[in-house]
């Protein structure tokens, strides 16, 4: 059935809704005013985190929404920052409209072969068994590409030119910070649109009861590879930004590390919150890069035990402090005894 958007829909998230918009304005307030006051090192980390938070929400809408609970996310990360690092550095593509159309290509083959392997076996494949095998996936790619002198080996690809848009140099800076907020909000613009639609409701549907969505004729495979194959296109775009922004490309941007650091990152800002990831990336690396400077030996420890108290008192992520919060300022129902001044019995 379709969806019908009324203003009643509207006003009934409205909370998260203005909690999302304050979120993006403040990102985009940042920027300029860490420019101004020639925050460098800020302004490189945030722009990194912005980056990063495009390949969490590709990973929120294949994890938190479909249910395809995958553990190589960084596999397409790799393969698009691998496919700019080679088109630059070797045939002097510096353009980034190609260079971008180039990694989203690359991941959308990408996750259209691994799918297709994942979803149209025999038998019916268990999420346990798509983050086995893309865990497998992501150490094989990253011990082969360590080992690959094609591709540079352990030392990867280095001196990576800086992209040009419209033929206009993009530099580190402000530039790039425009860039990636402009690409994060074009992702997150579509994911909101999809989620809304019926095609949304669907990716739902096999994620809460697979095979009841199967019983009322939806094709549970092909719904599971269009999202992997697209969300494999988005996380390819943003490695390929991110090589271009770092300047190389390392066989640790395909490995288990990163894609196990795109969990956390969603975990810990709420899986069924569209911005709850791009929390989580800006929360550890803007937010905690102080305390890992300082703490470099303790810093995995002191994440482990906040996403561990996460998933104990906040199993939604911390995006779910403002719900309760609105909840509790909620009005509370006047009874029946209250509107009469009585007893419960009216008397």
């Amino acid at each position: 059935m379709q969806r019908v958007l009324t203003p009643a829909w509207w006003l009934a998230d409205g909370g998260r809704r203005v909690g999302a918009i304050a979120l993006v304005a403040g990102i985009v307030i940042a920027g300029p005013l860490l420019d101004g006051a020639g925050e460098s090192f800020w302004m490189m980390a945030l722009t990194r985190a912005l980056i990063l938070g495009v390949l969490a929400v590709a990973t929120n809408v294949a994890w938190g929404v479909t249910g395809i609970f995958t553990l190589g996310q960084a596999v397409f990360f790799g393969v698009g920052a691998y496919v700019v690092g080679l088109l630059a550095t070797r045939e002097d593509v510096v353009a980034l409209e190609s260079l971008a159309g180039a990694a989203l290509g690359a991941g959308l083959l990408c996750g259209l072969v691994v799918g297709a392997f994942l979803f149209f076996g025999r038998r019916r494949v268990g999420m346990l068994y798509v983050g086995l095998v893309t865990l497998a996936l992501s150490y094989a790619l990253e011990r082969l590409a360590s080992v690959w002198g094609e591709i540079g080996a352990g030392n990867g690809i280095t001196g990576i030119p800086l992209p040009t848009l419209l033929g206009t140099e993009i530099e580190p800076g402000i530039s790039f910070f425009w860039v990636a907020v402009v690409t994060l909000l074009v992702v997150l613009g579509l994911a909101w649109a999809v989620m809304r639609s019926q095609f949304g409701m669907v990716m739902r549907a096999i994620r809460d009861d697979d095979e009841r969505a199967e019983f009322l004729g939806y094709r549970r495979p092909i719904v599971q590879l269009v999202v992997f194959a697209a969300t494999g296109g988005v996380g390819a775009l943003a490695g390929g930004l991110y090589a271009l922004e770092e300047g190389f490309v390392s066989p640790t941007f395909l490995g288990v590390s990163l894609s196990t650091q795109v969990l956390i990152y969603v975990l810990l800002g709420g899986r069924d919150s569209l911005v709850g990831p791009l929390v989580g990336v800006l929360l550890l690396e803007v937010g905690g890069q102080r305390v890992q400077e300082e703490l470099p030996t303790e810093w995995p420890i002191i994440v482990g035990a906040v996403l561990l108290l996460v998933i104990l008192f906040l199993p939604n992520g911390l995006t779910q402090l403002g719900r309760r919060r609105r909840r509790a300022a909620a009005p509370r129902p006047e009874t029946a005894a209250e509107v009469s001044g009585g007893d419960p019995r009216g008397e």
